[in-house]
């Protein structure tokens, strides 16, 4: 059975934290229909990691990463945690949000090269998604965030 896409979501907020949880780093999921963040990550320290979470029952994602972030000084959380439930299949992928912004402009125009504001000019048209068979390097990556919390 599909979950909703509101329950698919919530649960993925859930189990990033719940992962996160079980390394030592604790994680609060931001409530509202207007909030900016997904998840914080702090570390012992205090050091806190902003969370993007996008949770999938196929093997495509739908980011939006262009076309929310038009220029690369904008402000935009540290990590993307792509979460896919399929059945039995879980997976995590786990980006900082340079390699998300690499993994998307691959994925919008493979093997070329441009700029950042030449890819979200290309990106006004539709809405940007990435494929989990193109983010196998960032399988169960948690270590990203481990390292940036506990620093």
């Amino acid at each position: 059975m599909a979950a909703d896409k509101y329950y698919l979501n919530l649960a993925g907020e859930y189990r990033v934290a719940a992962e996160l949880l079980k390394r030592g780093i604790f994680a609060t999921i931001t409530y509202g229909n207007k909030k900016g963040t997904d998840i914080y990550a702090i570390g012992p320290n205090r050091r806190t990691a902003v969370v993007e979470v996008k949770a999938s029952n196929s093997s495509r994602f739908v980011t939006g990463f262009f076309q929310k972030y038009r220029d690369e000084t904008q402000e935009h959380p540290d990590f993307w945690v792509l979460y896919r439930w399929a059945g039995d299949l879980e997976q995590f992928f786990v980006l900082t949000h340079d390699e998300m912004a690499v993994a998307q402009g691959e994925r919008n125009l493979p093997g070329e090269e441009f700029s950042w504001a030449q890819l979200a000019q290309r990106a006004v048209r539709g809405v940007d998604n990435v494929l989990a068979a193109d983010l196998q390097e960032h399988l169960a990556a948690w270590q990203k965030i481990d390292r940036w919390c506990k620093t």
